[in-house]
């Protein structure tokens, strides 16, 4: 009996607290109406800041990567996107392309990973930037998802260079064993949820996440899938 009255009391204190979250988000709507991040038309919607022309025209990515998921092309304005994320510090282009990414990861018929795990930055780069982007992206689309984000389950084990000038041949030897599992604790989360998904901003030629899903593998996590925001062609 006493089970029974505490599963209705959580139930309604789940329904009350879904209500007041629906609540604040139609109060927050209607004192600030969500605009378009890229025209600014009023028209935007409380989870994705993109007109509906806006969101029609984007570079969508048409074709299906073996072993990847890539919602955009590296293209304009998703370019301009991520690079004001990365480098001028506007956050909230995370949230778009992390809504986006979910979308897509919604509309294939595979079967979702139980766990995010964004591609780290080094702690220098980390302290340069004061965020990691891959984690913000992620940290949005988990939440549309409903899968856990784990942003420390993985470390860079050193500062590499920057891929942007690099061979393909060179971006592989660059991010070769530069990452690792953080610690045992991190571990245990990984092997628990089995099937994760290695998450970053950009996909070029896939050496960073390829290397960050060996290391994963290696550590005996059973399927790791690759997911980008972006792919550059």
């Amino acid at each position: 009996m006493f089970e029974a009255r505490h599963s209705i009391v959580n139930q309604l204190g789940w329904i009350w607290l879904t209500m007041a979250l629906r609540g604040s988000k139609a109060l927050i709507a209607t004192l600030f109406p969500p605009q378009c991040c890229l025209c600014g038309f009023p028209d935007g919607s409380l989870d994705l800041d993109l007109c509906g022309f806006c969101f029609d025209e984007l570079p969508w990515e048409p074709e299906h990567l073996p072993g990847a998921l890539v919602a955009l092309r590296f293209a304009p304005p998703v370019d301009d996107l991520i690079r004001d994320l990365k480098y001028r510090g506007i956050t909230p282009n995370a949230r778009v392309l992390g809504v986006l990414l979910a979308q897509m990861a919604k509309d294939q018929a595979a079967a979702l990973p139980h766990l995010l795990v964004p591609v780290p930055l080094h702690d220098a780069r980390l302290r340069e930037r004061g965020f990691n982007q891959a984690a913000a992206l992620a940290r949005y689309a988990g939440r549309m998802l409903g899968i856990p984000v784990a942003p420390r389950a993985l470390r860079r084990l050193r500062d590499t260079p920057s891929q942007t000038a690099l061979s393909v041949e060179e971006r592989h030897h660059n991010v070769r064993g530069a990452f690792g599992v953080r610690n045992t604790r991190e571990l245990r989360r990984l092997l628990a949820a089995g099937h994760v998904a290695v998450i970053d901003d950009v996909m070029t030629t896939g050496s960073t996440l390829a290397e960050a899903r060996s290391v994963l593998l290696a550590a005996g996590v059973r399927q790791a899938d690759l997911w980008a925001a972006a792919r550059v062609v």
